[in-house]
């Protein structure tokens, strides 16, 4: 593999005696799109600034092509970041805007203007030269604002929760057109975002991170299916967390979990003994719920009693009391008769071997 276009060395930044970054490790690969994602005030935004040159670390290097760029100011970086705002010049028109950074560089006219068009081709707007950006929408300031980045041929653009500012079918629309347009291009996308689904359809690799540290990284896929953790898990989509204890464990690394008394096969292998305590992870859509009688055993299932049923469109969610007291959600796709399960029915609730992710009891939360 080629070493990484950008690497954080244990580069850690703290603000008025608190340690946001307290030693970051991250490698980002050549024409990838790489998603930080996590919650407010995990270091995200934090370590884009850094590798813009908007901050200085504390400790640490950073790399550009193997280079430490530690020291080096933002205009010397081939780094270019779309901000939340967009901060477009409302005074300039659209072409002004995008060659705003070539004329501060002295560059030639005519290369100026070339490079001006092939930015606005890439973005799909060259008709809207002349405009200002009070005359946009939403949607044309936000490719704008990409065109004024890529006009500059960065090797890294950032993209700090550069969609949060539009309306949902805007930033649907947009998450798409980012993709196609990364892709396009071949640059390396660095993107930082609080939004799992945005971050799961956009990118090649997500890292979550939390309290400045990446508690896992690696394709959407990977993230929403086998969570590091229970913070990962509960981040990144919804999950139902249940307590159990390892029964028995086969050759093969199979096992039986008792979960609530019951016990349930699990064909994943894992690496747990007998009698050791975990917590079973279980996504809404992996509950499958059937009506038994007010005294009927659920027979390997668990039972409980619906509390509600919500209408989503493509999905109807339902929330489950279970006997213990454990609240559960299931959800499952709407085919246009919601009568059969209601509020107050009795259920019992199952899933199969393979659907849960089993982590140690004392794995991070």
């Amino acid at each position: 593999m080629p070493p990484p276009l950008v690497e954080f060395s244990a580069v850690s930044k703290g603000y008025d005696g608190k340690n946001v970054l307290p030693g970051l490790d991250l490698e980002v690969h050549e024409g990838e799109f790489l998603t930080l994602l996590g919650p407010s005030g995990c270091g995200k935004s934090t370590a884009l600034r850094l590798l813009a040159g908007f901050e200085s670390p504390d400790g640490g290097e950073i790399r550009l092509e193997g280079a430490v760029i530690n020291p080096l100011p933002p205009e010397q970086r081939p780094i270019n970041t779309v901000f939340q705002s967009y901060a477009l010049f409302p005074h300039m028109t659209v072409e002004e805007n995008i060659s705003f950074g070539l004329r501060m560089k002295r560059l030639p006219s005519s290369e100026i203007r070339q490079r001006v068009s092939e930015a606005l081709e890439m973005v799909r707007l060259p008709e809207l030269a002349r405009r200002k950006p009070g005359q946009l929408s939403g949607g044309q300031q936000q490719r704008i604002a990409l065109a004024r980045a890529l006009v500059n041929r960065p090797r890294v653009l950032l993209l700090d929760e550069s969609l949060s500012a539009l309306d949902f079918g805007l930033r649907k629309a947009m998450q798409t057109e980012l993709k196609v347009l990364q892709r396009f291009v071949g640059l390396t996308f660095i993107f930082v975002t609080h939004d799992q689904e945005e971050a799961l359809s956009m990118s090649d690799r997500v890292a979550v991170m939390r309290d400045g540290v990446i508690q896992q990284i690696g394709p959407p896929r990977d993230i929403y299916e086998t969570p590091a953790n229970a913070f990962v898990a509960r981040f990144v989509g919804e999950s139902n967390l249940l307590e159990g204890v390892i029964t028995r464990r086969l050759d093969d690394g199979r096992a039986d979990i008792a979960i609530e008394n019951r016990i349930f096969p699990l064909s994943a292998p894992l690496c747990l003994s007998p009698g050791e305590r975990v917590v079973v992870l279980l996504r809404p859509q992996d509950l499958q719920m059937e009506i038994v009688g007010p005294k009927q055993p659920g027979e390997g299932r668990l039972t409980g009693v619906i509390k509600d049923r919500t209408y989503k469109g493509m999905t109807l969610d339902t929330l489950i009391r279970l006997d213990s007291g454990t609240v559960l959600r299931a959800s499952e796709f709407f085919d246009g008769d919601d009568a059969a399960l209601t509020p107050g029915q009795r259920v019992a609730v199952g899933w199969t071997p393979n659907s849960p992710s089993v982590l140690p009891a004392d794995a991070p939360f």
